[in-house]
């Protein structure tokens, strides 16, 4: 089962863009960090597409679109910990609160590569509304790390530049998943009804 072709290209580019920030501008590494990007998200986007495959044959669609997120980020967080040394024993002064959130921004961001690729390759009338609205949201939240990023001053360019991609883009992920689980059940109205006017319907009967 080959992945298709927009799948691996609309990860790369969530990829691209927020390793352009972190590698290459916080971290002064201009051209060093795309082989490397390549290298790691190429095979993640291929084995989390198969992963998205087995999933959605073996469980209830909704359960399985919040296990395709869980997975693609314990893989992510897998991958930092054992091959670049990230993990949250590898710095025992950290700060324990904010290592958490350096851990759930990890987690988000490897989530959030796999999991654009899934909603905006959905061509479904179902998530139709959800897609559209990602669509405009998503170079949003990129523009605001950028325009964060390069207008802040050296000295606080690197804190401002990491704390807007986890603001921004990633750690939001979590948030959305709720409504994109439930969207994705709606098939046979073909239009999305948000869960909360469903449910506010329901307690009015």
């Amino acid at each position: 089962m080959k992945p298709k072709p927009g799948f691996l290209v609309v990860g790369l580019t969530v990829a691209f863009l927020e390793e352009f920030i972190t590698q290459g501008v916080l971290k002064k590494n201009p051209a060093g960090w795309i082989i490397p990007t390549i290298i790691a998200f190429l095979p993640f986007l291929i084995v989390v597409r198969l992963i998205s495959k087995r999933l959605d044959k073996r469980m209830v669609e909704s359960h399985a679109v919040l296990a395709y997120y869980a997975i693609a980020g314990s893989i992510g967080l897998a991958v930092e910990w054992l091959l670049i040394g990230l993990s949250p024993w590898s710095n025992t002064s950290a700060n324990p609160v904010l290592m958490l959130v350096f851990q759930f921004g990890i987690f988000s961001f490897w989530g959030s590569v796999a999991f654009a690729p899934k909603l905006l390759m959905d061509r479904r009338a179902s998530v139709a509304q959800l897609r559209k609205w990602y669509r405009r949201c998503l170079p949003l939240g990129f523009a605001s790390i950028y325009f964060v990023t390069f207008t802040a001053s050296q000295q606080a360019r690197f804190i401002l530049g990491v704390g807007s991609v986890f603001g921004n883009v990633h750690s939001s992920e979590p948030l959305l998943l709720p409504v994109l689980s439930d969207s994705w059940t709606v098939r046979r109205s073909g239009r999305y009804e948000p869960w909360f006017t469903r449910l506010y319907r329901h307690e009015q009967l």
